[in-house]
């Protein structure tokens, strides 16, 4: 990486937490703090909700398999898209029609207070180690891209292969999540997600054109000798539709239940709001799967030997000029940062809500505010020091993902159960987690060289959690009782759900909307001129040249229209104000 690639990562950063500063002078409130005094915008909540479903692993795990199989990696994330549409549809209306402060406060409701007292524990230890990993592997990717010469001021940020140290990668980029997402709370969440989302399309929408250029055209993709059979199929061995069946339904119960998703289906007006945040996430990944893996995808012809997760980071360096890999470097980052920011922002609602909260019902705005930022901390440098811990266990990470699959995807089908079930109790909840894991652990390990480890997986985090709660369900339906838990959501049934915000939501939704538009687009406007500096100061063949200018221009075209639009807005309001009065 040259200069230009560090100064573009660091101006990366500076704007990040310049966001949360700006964002931490709106919260007057704990529901400013933690779902953003329900002013998101629909579309603002499901660009949100698509980062965070992001991670490192996009490009590492799944732009292997992109290498690797080709096609059947874009299907895997149209899965998701489905499940997201399927969820938009039955579940996050659902959510947004309760008047919820915090995702933990369905579960006391529902369930009681042991089991929120459960779920808490089992999501802070699973979520703690499995953000962890992420963080360690993002900081991997980190050092990969990032040398430091031994004569630079920086020199004592590199380990002993002359990178950036592991440790010190860890260190900072879990310093500037923690500082961004206690500064700004969730809103900062929303606006730092909409930045990230700005970066992540532009670089790799920029990487299909040099991608294709690099091996001479489309055609010579399409009709590559040397790609395996298969590699256009939608399905593999190791990806069959029988697995694509199972991943479909566990990522349904994933988006429709697990607490960084209801989150932000709470934290918009309306529930009609709550479902069109779903079917954009839904399109999104009917559209983008295609656009994140063929640069993945194209590296197998470029090199047939190539290390599959390495792939991604290989192209990047193989197309991208200087400064365009540091922003292909933030693109990332972003993936990874939103989820950790996503984790610590929203288990720091429910402790401040459903955990310190029960015993401090008079506390005030201001403590709350307070008190969630110290958990905030404190979670999060317990993940810093658990993804220092990693390189102590070799290669165990995949090991510890994998059981944390088994821990974390069971509790996502209760909650999604609690919504519509009359029956089960929080005593059954906690009865079936307790089951499901028994058995899942039980018969991970003896089946695991008998079936594909991917099928074992999903099969048993998805049917074993389902057949129990579906046995109980008949036990406890016979029985023709009705949990006190389900009777008592009726009182907080939120009746301003169902219907249009007023004009002081509106306003409050629409500076929302701005302030994330305007960060977009000046992460666009960003990227423009870096492309214009480069264009001036490097030397490139006239087909990447010709690439480049487009892209220069597409990206001011949409700036341009933005401040069009501001402009023609102004000019609307100004005469509305005028007529009112």
């Amino acid at each position: 990486m040259a200069s230009i690639d560090y100064i573009v990562i660091l101006l990366y950063f500076f704007g990040l937490i310049f966001i949360s500063w700006l964002m931490s002078r709106r919260i007057t409130s704990s529901q400013d703090m933690f779902i953003a005094g329900r002013n998101s915008s629909w579309w603002l909540s499901g660009i949100s909700t698509y980062m965070t479903i992001f991670s490192a692993s996009t490009f590492v795990v799944w732009g292997g398999v992109a290498y690797r199989s080709g096609l059947v990696a874009v299907i895997v994330g149209n899965m998701l898209g489905l499940a997201s549409i399927v969820a938009g549809r039955w579940l996050s209306g659902k959510w947004r029609s309760l008047k919820l402060s915090s995702p933990g406060e369905f579960l006391t409701i529902r369930f009681g207070k042991k089991t929120v007292d459960f779920y808490t524990i089992a999501g802070i230890v699973g979520r703690s180690v499995h953000t962890a990993v992420a963080l360690y592997a993002i900081a991997i990717v980190t050092k990969t891209l990032m040398p430091i010469p031994d004569d630079s001021y920086w020199s004592f940020l590199a380990g002993a292969d002359g990178h950036l140290s592991v440790w010190w990668g860890i260190l900072i980029l879990g310093a500037i999540c923690l500082f961004y997402t206690i500064a700004g709370g969730f809103p900062a969440v929303l606006m730092t997600d909409c930045i990230q989302f700005g970066v992540l399309i532009v670089v790799v929408i920029f990487m299909i054109p040099l991608s294709f250029h690099a091996i001479g055209g489309i055609d010579n993709f399409i009709h590559c000798a040397s790609l395996p059979d298969g590699f256009f199929s939608p399905v593999s061995a190791e990806y069959s539709w029988e697995w694509m069946i199972l991943w479909f339904f566990l990522n349904f119960f994933m988006i429709g239940g697990d607490w960084p998703y209801v989150q932000r289906y709470i934290s918009v007006p309306t529930a009609k709001d709550a479902r069109k945040s779903n079917y954009l996430v839904g399109v999104l990944y009917l559209i983008t799967p295609l656009i994140w893996y063929i640069p993945a995808m194209v590296y197998r012809v470029i090199n047939p030997e190539a290390n599959p997760e390495q792939a991604y980071i290989l192209i990047s360096q193989e197309v991208l000029m200087k400064g365009m890999l540091g922003v292909m470097l933030a693109a990332m980052l972003s993936a990874t940062l939103s989820i950790v920011s996503g984790t610590l922002n929203v288990y720091a609602n429910v402790f401040t809500y459903e955990i310190w909260g029960r015993s401090h019902k008079d506390s005030s705005e201001k403590q709350r505010i307070r008190v969630g930022r110290l958990f905030t901390l404190g979670f999060g440098l317990v993940i810093i020091a658990l993804a220092l811990l990693i390189p102590f266990i070799g290669g165990a990470e995949k090991v510890v993902v994998t059981i944390l699959t088994l821990v974390i995807c069971p509790l996502y089908i209760p909650s999604v159960w609690g919504l519509f079930s009359k029956s089960v109790t929080g005593k059954h909840v906690i009865i079936a987690m307790c089951i499901t894991y028994a058995l899942g652990f039980a018969l991970k390990f003896p089946l695991a060289g008998l079936v594909s480890p991917q099928l074992l997986d999903a099969a048993i985090g998805l049917l074993i959690p389902v057949c129990i709660m579906t046995i109980i369900e008949i036990i406890e339906y016979r029985k023709k009782k009705v949990a006190a838990g389900f009777l008592a959501l009726d009182n907080i049934r939120d009746e301003k759900a169902d219907h249009e915000p007023d004009a002081h939501m509106r306003k409050a939704v629409k500076s929302y909307s701005f302030t994330a538009i305007t960060c977009f687009c000046s992460t666009l406007l960003m990227i423009a001129v870096l492309l214009t500096m480069i264009l001036f100061t490097e030397s490139m063949t006239d087909g990447v040249r010709q690439i480049v200018w487009v892209s220069i221009i597409f990206l001011m075209l949409i700036c341009i229209s933005y401040v069009v639009y501001r402009w023609i807005d102004s000019v609307r309001t100004q005469k509305e104000e005028n007529g009112n009065q």
